[in-house]
């Protein structure tokens, strides 16, 4: 290192190990909230080539409502210069040999379900490190916007390479602010360093050296049991997987294709940026004598076999090879760690695959991992801002989290063995069905069918979260044990639990057409949806839930950040053109944000006549007036109240998480508004506003 080089300080908020996509998506987010944080990686650069390569559309959504700011790189924000990069996959193709053909294309079907209500309906492939190289260049531009006291010299994107990382705990009594301790070392020079923190997230892969630290035990079959267990199994499928230039007559070459040999395995085809193909490739042996099927192992299978098997596997058609981008074997398994968190290491949080490893092949282990910690990362803002109880708050990340990784590896497992049988029409080209089944034979028509069924959840939007105290669902006790039944939940057909479904609106302000999901960007705040249906019948209603708001009693002044901290560095602040004729002496709260949708077309009625919160916030107020293909009996009366099913003669309020998925739905009245503060009130702390 010379003389100029930064080095890490002694205090951080967060440390991050590990510098894939998971732990990138941590530094992003923390260093949107205004967090201080030291990154390492082991890696003396960011990938080259191969690993992930494939965004699925929610995580595209994700993306989008990251946002950027001034400073985008090549004159696109942070997820379009991705998408720019990124081929995208808008059908899938499914060969299989026949009665008549050795191999035939059998089906096709779309990659994103039109069923689906999405935006972005398409799978965007491109390999991890332009995608870790996009979230560097954020991750730069963002902290320019830290506060002095949180910004720290570090390399570009925040990330200090290549450093060992060795060990860490966690110790309260110690040292109360910065519970934890964690040790590391620089890969050249071996200079030790031992940082403090409040948090540490160990996203340092499947072997995670995190998850040994505060798990103990010892190195046994590639996993560390201790405390943390990771549970499931491997099987006896081994599978190479290659970027490379190909030449070949198959005609669905520049598609996405699942392909079932008659008897030497399967292959699935990703067309790639560059002029790459990536081909997985099952290393089945040919049959032995006695029928068992055998597979190369790891340290056996080369790439030369690699490329001999998916030849074989793809004839009749021919296949020539040119340049190798990168080459790589694996072996299918399915594991999910015990724990993502121990009590008795306090602030050290696992995520990705240091929690959860599966087979690559349903695209969703990079898309999953980082959404790990974009959940992490807005839990932790409410804490650190005084909002929230770690003790209650923080425990709802490995529950939520890890619900949705067993899904995922429920899925994985039972696609990865469709795909790993042998041919799916091989029970009709021998005599002895049943011997065929035995042999590992597979159904076609089940193939495609469980890969139709689960494509929701591939998607990333079929991702659901169960009954908590974030998530004011039927079944949950805040529901269940509620005083006033039909409060919650009554008002709309919207689940909570689950993502907001996108709608495009009139902004007032402008005439413009925009999303509403993605008009509040990523910035740790609640997003207060009002839903007022007709303009005139709502006013009263809006009147008494600004007076409610304006009350000391109300979860906005209950609520408060302390210090007057902000929610984010950026996308948080209201600035306005507009000279207010009137002020108010209602106090606004950064982590609360609202936004107002009339059925009433916007040129019947001025902002001007709204109440002050609802006023104040005069960029955020719509008419929904846009047809939605998705409710087309609907025309442009009030679409998306349609959609989301509520009265426009008495509308509804809906909470949306900081992530995007709903919380909790109620009527829009007094009843309402109470329910809104009894469910803030089951997870929110902070200190209430001297009004």
């Amino acid at each position: 290192m010379s003389p100029a080089t930064p080095v890490p300080l002694k205090e951080y908020d967060v440390i991050i190990v590990g510098a894939g996509p998971a732990g990138l998506m941590g530094s992003l987010c923390s260093t949107t909230y205004g967090l201080s944080v030291l990154h390492i990686d082991e890696r003396p650069e960011p990938t080259t080539a191969g690993r992930a390569d494939g965004i699925q559309p929610r995580t595209l959504e994700v993306l989008r409502n990251i946002g950027t700011i001034n400073g985008a790189t090549e004159g696109k924000g942070f997820v379009e210069r991705q998408i720019m990069q990124g081929v995208r996959v808008q059908e899938v193709s499914f060969w299989d040999p026949t009665e008549t053909q050795p191999l035939a294309r059998t089906s096709r079907a779309p990659s994103c379900p039109d069923f689906i209500d999405v935006v972005d309906n398409y799978t965007l492939l491109l390999h991890q490190g332009l995608i870790e190289n996009a979230f560097l260049d954020e991750i730069e531009n963002r902290r320019a916007h830290l506060p002095a006291d949180k910004l720290s010299p570090a390399p570009h994107g925040g990330c200090f390479r290549p450093y060992l990382f060795e060990t860490c705990s966690s110790d309260p009594s110690t040292n109360a602010k910065y519970p934890v301790s964690a040790t590391f070392a620089h890969a050249e020079t071996k200079e030790k360093y031992t940082v403090r923190a409040k948090y540490l997230f160990g996203n340092d892969g499947a072997r995670s050296l995190v998850r040994r630290a505060i798990s103990g035990g010892e190195v046994g079959d590639g996993e560390w049991q201790g405390k943390i267990r990771m549970l499931g199994d491997a099987t006896s499928f081994v599978w190479g997987v290659m970027d490379v230039e190909v030449k070949t007559d198959f005609p669905d070459i520049m598609s996405k294709c699942l392909i079932h040999s008659k008897d030497s395995g399967s292959i699935m085809v990703i067309p790639r940026e560059a002029g790459l193909c990536r081909l997985y490739v099952q290393l089945q042996q040919d049959t032995a004598e006695d029928g068992i099927q055998k597979h190369f192992d790891r340290a056996t299978a080369t790439e030369e076999i690699c490329k001999t098997r998916a030849q074989k596997i793809l004839s009749p058609f021919k296949l020539e090879f040119g340049r190798t981008d990168w080459f790589s074997v694996y072996q299918i398994g399915q594991r999910i760690a015990s724990r993502y968190h121990l009590e008795d290491a306090p602030g050290i949080y696992l995520g990705g695959d240091a929690t959860h490893t599966h087979s690559p092949k349903a695209g969703q282990g990079m898309n999953i991992s980082m959404l790990d910690m974009y959940s992490l990362a807005w839990k932790v803002n409410l804490v650190e801002k005084g909002m929230a109880d770690p003790a209650v708050l923080l425990p709802t990340y490995e529950s939520e989290r890890r619900g949705i990784a067993e899904a995922l590896l429920a899925f994985d497992k039972s696609y990865s063995a469709l795909f790993s049988g042998k041919s799916p029409k091989a029970d009709q080209l021998t005599a002895d069905a049943e011997k065929a089944k035995n042999l590992g034979a597979v159904d076609a028509k089940l193939f495609i069918e469980t890969f139709k069924s689960n494509a929701e959840f591939a998607s990333g939007c079929g991702a659901i979260y169960t009954a908590n105290i974030l998530n004011a669902t039927p079944d949950s006790d805040l529901v269940k044990n509620y005083p006033k039944q039909g409060v919650f939940n009554a008002a709309t057909k919207l689940i909570e639990g689950r993502r907001l479904l996108p709608g495009r609106l009139t902004r007032a302000v402008d005439a413009n057409q925009v999303d509403l999901q993605q008009e509040i960007k990523m910035n740790g705040q609640f997003r207060i949806h009002v839903f007022a249906g007709d303009y005139q019948k709502s006013q009263p209603a809006l009147k008494a839930f600004d007076e409610f708001l304006s009350s000391p009693s109300s979860f906005i002044n209950t609520h408060r950040p302390i210090d007057g901290a902000s929610s984010s560095i950026v996308h948080a602040k209201k600035e306005h053109r507009h000279i207010e004729k009137e002020v108010s002496n209602a106090v606004s709260n950064p982590f609360f944000t609202f936004l107002t949708c009339f059925s009433t077309p916007h040129t019947e009625w001025e902002i001007e006549d709204l109440p002050w919160t609802f006023r104040r916030e005069r960029d955020q107020v719509f008419s929904d007036d846009l047809f939605d293909r998705r409710v087309p009996e609907a025309g442009i009366n009030a679409p998306l109240h349609k959609k989301y099913g509520v009265d426009v003669s008495k509308g509804a309020i809906v909470v949306v998480r900081p992530d995007g998925y709903v919380a909790a739905s109620v009527q829009l009245n007094a009843d309402g508004f109470e329910a809104l503060n009894t469910f803030f009130d089951g997870f929110l702390t902070g200190v209430k506003a001297k009004l």
